[in-house]
């Protein structure tokens, strides 16, 4: 039976050798049974690719297994964790952009969000912190959460360029909705009326939304074909 420790080192050591390549060679037999146990062993190749999926998943059983969530977050890069709540959006029916940008001038200033989410007329606007535990926690969460919604009410005015990437978007009157998630907390929390939500709650959290929409800071915003 293989011990929590050695799951942990061995997720740690996947995690490490495959943060800039995604790809990990596997000669080791502790390695290569704890990969099997967690469903990532290639009997028939030393090579394996990880996807940035499946590093995620490798990080949160790392945390099950008893790893500081600090420590795996450190071997996560930004796009794994970007990826990784696209996918769980799409998988509960939502279409999906990454990284949608604005670019600034010397009339509208420039803009970032991580994750949109559209499904029916709900928009959601992911910015996905990838915070480990640290001091000033509930300071830096107040702050990110008045940004996020300032750029979610920005976002209201950007639906024609949204539905350039984004090309099933209709025409309708679409309610939008400021979202952080994030390692740090256990529990959804609410900032400055902005939901704060846990990594592992993602997936519960867009099911039971329905439940927080009088709870939170929305915004409206009309899409028009005429517009285009």
């Amino acid at each position: 039976m293989t011990m929590p420790s050695e799951i942990i080192h061995t997720i740690t050591e996947v995690l490490k050798q495959t943060k800039e390549g995604g790809e990990i060679s596997s000669t080791d037999s502790l390695t290569e049974k704890v990969l099997e146990q967690i469903g990532l062993f290639m009997p028939n190749g030393s090579l394996i690719h990880i996807t940035r999926t499946e590093r995620i998943d490798l990080a949160m059983r790392g945390v099950k297994e008893g790893a500081s969530i600090a420590d795996m977050v450190d071997l996560l890069t930004w796009k794994d964790f970007e990826g990784f709540v696209a996918t769980i959006l799409s998988a509960n029916g939502y279409r999906c952009v990454e990284s949608y940008r604005r670019r600034g001038n010397s009339l509208i200033h420039g803009m970032e969000i991580d994750v949109i989410g559209v499904k029916g007329n709900i928009i959601i606007a992911i910015d996905a912190k990838m915070w480990s535990i640290r001091s000033g926690k509930s300071s830096a969460l107040k702050t990110a959460a008045e940004k996020q919604k300032k750029r979610t009410q920005e976002l209201t005015k950007e639906l024609v360029r949204l539905s350039e990437k984004m090309r099933t978007l209709v025409e309708k009157e679409y309610r939008l909705f400021p979202v952080l998630v994030t390692w740090l907390v256990e529990e959804v929390e609410l900032h400055e009326g902005v939901p704060v939500v846990p990594v592992f709650k993602l997936n519960s959290f867009i099911l039971d939304l329905d439940q927080y929409e009088d709870l939170v800071v929305s915004y409206s915003g009309h899409y028009s074909k005429m517009s285009d």
